[in-house]
């Protein structure tokens, strides 16, 4: 009897342990809360920016870049003079690598790479805010039965690595030009030391 009582005593213990343990994870996850600066969503410190270098960036990365700008309300100028920031990108590099073979000798899966260079001077103080390249990664199985659908795969995984490179970008030039914005000038705690 008293085995039978330490029994409903430990399983009542663990039920409200889950109970409780289960409350935190569903109110960590209703209040959804999202870091200044991160995601697609984020609001850009900057105002403005002029691309005074693109030459060799893909046209996927380049053009995603100019939209999540775009809809963290930063316009790109055409003139360097009425610009924030001026964005150099370096051309992207994309790298491919066997990961498996089949017994054929045909490559059955790949890991992709995408590297993106960006430098951002902060225009009036004509000063380097930052320089800096972002990575994205994935793992690619291809089958070699349906080669038309792996090259769809393979367009649609560009697309995502060049969301990402973009995304990462602006992530990185928000938190620099953050990071050193110029500080300003504090007032006298005590206004009775005016001269």
């Amino acid at each position: 009897m008293k085995s039978r009582h330490k029994n409903n005593q430990a399983w009542a213990f663990l039920m409200a342990k889950s109970l409780l343990l289960s409350v935190l994870v569903a109110s960590l996850m209703a209040c959804g809360f999202h870091l200044k600066g991160m995601g697609p969503n984020a609001k850009a410190s900057f105002q403005s920016v002029y691309l005074a270098k693109t030459t060799g960036v893909r046209a996927d990365a380049l053009k995603t870049f100019m939209q999540l700008l775009k809809a963290s309300d930063v316009k790109v100028v055409d003139s360097v003079a009425s610009a924030e920031l001026s964005v150099s990108l370096d051309a992207t590099v994309y790298e491919v690598s066997r990961t498996s073979m089949s017994g054929q000798g045909d490559t059955t899966s790949e890991l992709l790479k995408m590297s993106q260079t960006v430098s951002v001077q902060r225009v009036a103080t004509e000063t380097l805010l930052m320089t800096a390249t972002v990575n994205s990664y994935r793992d690619r199985r291809i089958e070699t039965a349906a080669a038309l659908g792996s090259s769809r795969e393979l367009q649609d995984i560009q697309q995502q690595m060049a969301f990402d490179v973009a995304n990462q970008l602006i992530d990185r030039i928000n938190r620099a030009y953050q990071l050193k914005q110029p500080s300003k000038p504090t007032q006298a705690k005590d206004q009775g030391e005016q001269p």
